[in-house]
Order: structure tokens, then C-alpha cells, then sequence
């Protein structure tokens, strides 16, 4: 199984929840066997063998006990994920069984600047009839404060783990004044049955082409931008990406809401921009500290000038690049802090079922870094050389200061308005 730079989202399951329990007592059989799966597969492979401190006996007694007296499956469901929260691990969690239903609020979300701002809505949707617009500041979900600090954990509750019917919001408006609004969830029914395993891995191929390609924008004599989704590519890939830009002499490279992926894309992107060995510093595994040497691998890397964009949502593989590039020299860093979600970790699957099967599983941290300047990245994310960040008003008139400034920085004009623009047919 490869090693992978996971992101905090949830992990995407391949298969439907195909099967419901009986009753509530079955249910609780269930989750009480997925906890202990949990438990063993944290126990066995965590890169800490003293958990943090954590005595992992007692908490896996105290939360079996809780599960024992839940009165829902949700109840279930959420003392599975907050065992794993006691880690205070970006990388560690429970990706629990698909529900059979999805829901969307109609929103799309990003921190900005430690404030969460709507960036993109659905003018179908409840949120819209409401009044809820871009460039709207989104303070609280169920009187939850949505500050750098909680943002990851409560998306995932309310968007991923516990979706609700409708969500209690609290809006702030760009004049600053406050309304708090309930939001009806769009509620779409999935199918419990299977997919054919041809029609679903073409399906998961038709998902990776258009979440993972990259988009480039070379309409600019002498200057390339490559907005770059993940890094989950393969080697072949990363290779015709860079090679399309080389012959240019500079490069943006926007990693904004990148949420990592391949270790092994990491390394083969830091050898397009180096010819020669990079310390990137150290691994921390159960087995001890190693250090992690990038060679050089590929003939001609890119020598031009280089910035790279990078924003709160920036996480993991993404967060390692853009910090080697800082340490190194090797180009300029521009946005807003990342997330600071950078371990290594691996996916285990279970699941259960006779003829139909449900399938969850968890994401086990099995190492961590620390970069060669001897400081981790978890919790605390690169900051960048410049900060800058899009207001409000910017987001309302699709305006990109961040990317516009980084054509500054290398000679070129491009006004907010027109960097706005760029990539704007990829996010329809």
C-alpha cells in the first residue's frame, strides 16, 4: 500500500452503504466492532508507539461504553471519529460507511485570513432564497465559531460525517451587519446497490481526470501558470505538466486549495525544480528518525524565476513543496497561511456484510516530518513571504489580488480583474 500525504477531507469511498441495519441493536453491534478495527489499526501502525500519551486501553473502554448507551446510529458513529480526535492528528481519522443519501447546503466555503467567506453559490439553493451571497462571512454553524482552529473539524462534521436536514448560520455581511439564517439542505437520495466493477473504476477515472488535471494559462509571452488541484499524479504526469512550461523563463505555481496526495508526486515535482540533491529533512516513524534525501531525477529541470500561491486551504504534500521552496531559495511563496495538515499516512479498509458489504475504514498516521530547518509543519503551516489575501469585494467581483501580485513580483501586468478570469471556465 502506498505511503500518501492524505488530506483532512474525508477519503473517498469507492462503494455505496448497501446495507442498512436491522435495528438499532444491530447497529450497535456493528459500531462496536468497527471500533475495535479502529483501535487495532492505530494500535499496530501508529508512528508513535506511546500514543501521544494517550492510554489507548482506557479510551477504547470508555467509548465502547458510550456506544453501549448511544441512542442513534449517528451517536455511534460520532465517538468512533472522537477517539480518533484525542490524537490531535491531522492525518488520523475515521472515514465511516457511506450514507445513502448526500446533502448540499449550496454553498461552497473558504478560510480566508482565519474568517470563513462563501466563494461560491448555488442560485437554486435555499441559501440563495435566503439571501446568502459570495463574498458573505459565515461566523458560526449551530452557534460553532468557524476560526482556523475548528474550521477543518466542524465542515467535516456538518458537511461529511453528521450532514443535518437544515443548519443554523450565523452570516455577516461585507457593511458588517449580522443575520443569522437557517439553511435547508438539498437532500439526494443514492443508489444501494453496487456498481459493476468496470462501470465503477471508470467512474473513479472520470473523477481523478477532472479533479486532479492540472490547467495551464500561457497566453503571456515568456510567462506560464499552472493551477495544480493535488498532488495525486503520476510520475509520466508530473513530467508533461513541467514540460510544457520549461520553455518559458518564469512560473506560477498556484497550489491554492491543493490538498496534497502522492508522496510520490511530491518528489518528483521538487526534482523538476532541482539538479541536485535536497535535505527536506528528517521522518519521525515507529522504528526511528530517518532522513529524507530528494535526488535529482529528472535531466532538465525548470530554472526560471517561480512563485508559488498558497492559501489556508493549501494542505499536506502542497504545504512540504511550497516550505522546500521557501528553505531552499528557490522562489517566492505568496497567499495566506496553510493549514498546517502535513503527516504521512496510510488507508486501511474494512468492511462487513454477507452478500451485500459496507465498506469504512480509517486513516493511520505513520509518520511524521520535520523539515531541515528542524521545525514541523502540523498545526502550523507555512507562512508565506508575502501575505495576501482577497477581501470581500473581491470576492463578490471575481477579482484575484493574489495572483496578480505574483505576476508583479516576476514583471508581468495582470489586473485583478483579469487574473480573476483565468481559470474561471475550469471552476463551472
Amino acid at each position: 500500500m502506498k505511503k500518501r500525504f492524505l488530506f483532512v477531507e474525508l477519503t473517498l469511498i469507492l462503494f455505496a452503504f448497501t446495507v442498512h441495519a436491522q435495528d438499532l441493536k444491530t447497529e450497535r453491534v456493528v459500531s462496536l466492532d468497527m471500533l475495535e478495527n479502529v483501535k487495532n489499526d492505530i494500535q499496530k501502525n501508529y508512528y508513535d508507539a506511546n500514543f501521544h500519551g494517550i492510554n489507548l486501553e482506557e479510551n477504547y473502554a470508555k467509548t465502547r461504553e458510550l456506544i453501549k448507551n448511544a441512542a442513534s446510529s449517528n451517536e455511534m458513529t460520532d465517538f468512533i471519529t472522537r477517539f480518533c480526535y484525542l490524537f490531535d492528528d491531522s492525518h488520523l481519522y475515521f472515514s465511516p460507511p457511506r450514507k445513502t443519501f448526500s446533502v448540499d447546503y449550496g454553498l461552497n466555503l473558504l478560510l480566508i485570513d482565519s474568517k470563513t467567506f462563501v466563494t461560491k453559490i448555488n442560485i437554486e439553493s435555499d441559501a440563495y432564497k435566503k439571501g446568502i451571497r459570495v463574498g458573505d462571512q459565515l461566523h458560526s454553524i449551530e452557534d460553532f465559531i468557524l476560526d482556523r482552529q475548528e474550521y477543518s473539524v466542524l465542515l467535516r462534521h456538518f458537511f461529511s460525517l453528521q450532514p443535518q436536514p437544515s443548519l443554523n448560520l450565523l452570516i455577516i455581511k461585507p457593511n458588517g451587519n449580522k443575520y443569522k439564517i437557517n439553511v435547508q439542505a438539498k437532500i439526494v437520495e443514492a443508489s444501494r446497490f453496487l456498481l459493476e466493477k468496470r462501470d465503477r473504476e471508470l467512474k473513479i477515472e472520470k473523477y481523478d481526470e477532472a479533479y486532479n488535471s492540472p490547467t495551464f494559462y500561457n497566453k503571456i509571452p515568456g510567462l506560464s501558470i499552472i493551477k495544480m488541484p493535488s498532488f495525486e499524479l503520476s510520475e509520466i504526469k508530473v513530467n508533461k505538466m513541467m514540460d510544457k512550461v520549461k520553455e518559458n523563463e518564469v512560473l506560477i505555481l498556484d497550489l491554492r486549495s491543493n490538498r496534497g496526495g502522492y508522496h510520490d508526486s511530491l518528489v518528483q515535482m521538487v526534482g523538476n525544480f532541482f539538479d541536485r540533491e535536497i535535505d527536506a529533512g528528517k521522518t519521525v516513524e515507529r522504528k526511528g528518525i530517518k532522513p529524507w534525501l530528494i535526488k535529482p531525477n529528472v535531466k532538465k529541470p525548470f530554472k526560471g524565476k517561480l512563485v508559488v500561491l498558497i492559501d489556508a486551504y493549501t494542505a499536506s504534500a502542497a504545504e512540504i513543496f511550497a516550505r522546500i521552496v521557501q528553505l531552499e531559495k528557490r522562489g517566492i511563496v505568496v497567499g495566506d497561511q496553510s493549514a498546517g495538515e502535513v503527516m504521512t499516512s496510510i488507508y486501511l479498509p474494512h468492511s462487513f456484510g454477507l452478500k451485500f458489504f459496507v465498506f469504512y475504514g480509517v486513516s493511520v498516521t505513520i509518520a511524521d516530518l520535520i523539515m531541515k530547518d528542524g521545525q514541523r509543519l502540523e498545526k502550523v503551516g507555512v507562512l508565506p513571504d508575502e501575505k495576501l489575501v482577497p477581501n470581500p469585494a473581491d470576492l463578490i467581483n471575481g477579482r484575484d489580488p493574489v495572483l496578480s501580485r505574483a505576476a508583479e513580483i516576476l514583471g508581468f501586468k495582470i489586473t485583478p480583474e483579469e487574473a480573476g478570469s483565468i481559470f474561471k471556465e475550469d471552476e463551472k
